[in-house]
């Protein structure tokens, strides 16, 4: 668990940690450079099962990180954060699964995201073949609810990357995937705390900017080496982005069919499905090109993924490309 300055919930996130049924732990804190009160609320707790570390200044968060992957002796590593909750059963249940699922070498868990009066359950895939397409959009696990075979991080030389800051899990995910098998629980076993602290929050630009490095790196996994105007293309399509002309939804069409069986080969899901899956990119694509006229409308009717997604597609692209208004950009 690494900290800085989470004076705020610190206490709460190690009560939670060391409330859980599964008792065999060591809960080791790294408090990187407090300025608040971080380390003394650590040092507090007279629990045994508490190691509290403290870098020699700032490091950051993905050093700290790697530092306490060099550190941890034990079979599996588990990330917390210190402003999240994990539930009693959380470890208990992952330590089951891995113990019965020798070849998976990481677990995530469904979790609950809350902030004052909301709550919200989010069900990420479970399978891997699954978990491998999703990671094609973007990260399909909650970093506070990851367990980690430390022998497939420490065979593969596996550690994050300090250039690929505030998306720095995603980026591990997705090669860890090419190594090992990985999966996520159904069941909802951790709490997390959306606050405006949220490096989603205070950092997005950022992140969004090495998502999108993250997202073309993973085009490997399927076989694929894009060359640099798909790279272009792809991130402009998943981000909701493209514009072009008639020509160019042509090339969107194709990349986004060749996409899908890719896909499909490596992940074994339907071809029905992916196509209704990427509806919704085709659709954006083609709605964000609607000042080019009726001729849009032909060329989104072309595909299949026009056919599998909403009939509504169809009737607000005619009415888009009869008054030629595109849809607004937007960022995904």
């Amino acid at each position: 668990m690494p900290v800085y300055n989470g004076e705020k919930y610190l206490a709460a996130a190690m009560e939670s940690i060391l409330g859980q049924t599964f008792r065999d732990f060591i809960l080791l804190i790294i408090d990187d450079g407090s300025r608040d009160a971080s380390l003394a609320i650590a040092q507090s707790f007279g629990d045994p099962r508490v190691q509290v570390e403290r870098n020699p200044e700032n490091l950051g968060l993905v050093k700290t990180l790697n530092r306490g992957l060099d550190l941890v002796q034990t079979e599996f590593v588990a990330r917390m954060d210190c402003d999240d909750i994990a539930l009693p059963e959380r470890l208990e249940k992952q330590v089951a699964f891995l113990d019965a699922n020798p070849a998976i070498g990481m677990c995530g868990t469904a979790y609950e995201l809350f902030h004052e009066s909301l709550r919200q359950t989010i069900r990420p895939p479970c399978r891997h073949e699954e978990i491998v397409y999703g990671l094609l959009d973007d990260n399909v696990f909650l970093h506070s609810s990851v367990i980690v075979r430390m022998e497939v991080l420490n065979r593969h030389g596996l550690r994050y990357r300090e250039d690929y800051r505030h998306a720095e899990d995603y980026e591990l995910w997705a090669r860890l995937a090419r190594h090992t098998y990985i999966g996520n629980l159904p069941q909802v076993l951790v709490r997390y705390r959306s606050h405006p602290e949220n490096i989603s929050n205070t950092n997005k630009g950022e992140q969004i900017a090495t998502r999108d490095r993250v997202r073309l790196e993973h085009l490997e996994s399927f076989g694929l080496a894009p060359a640099a105007d798909q790279k272009m293309l792809h991130i402009d399509l998943f981000s909701l982005a493209f514009q072009g002309s008639p020509d160019q939804l042509a090339e969107a069409r194709h990349w986004l069919e060749t996409l899908a069986r890719a896909v499909s080969d490596r992940c074994g899901i339907p071809l029905g499905r992916l196509h209704r899956d990427f509806a919704l990119l085709w659709y954006s694509a083609c709605g964000r090109s609607a000042h080019h006229g009726p001729t849009v409308l032909l060329s989104y009717l072309n595909s299949a993924m026009a056919w599998k997604g909403p009939k509504s597609y169809i009737l607000k692209l005619l009415f888009r490309c009869l008054m030629r208004q595109p849809i607004p950009a937007v960022t995904k």
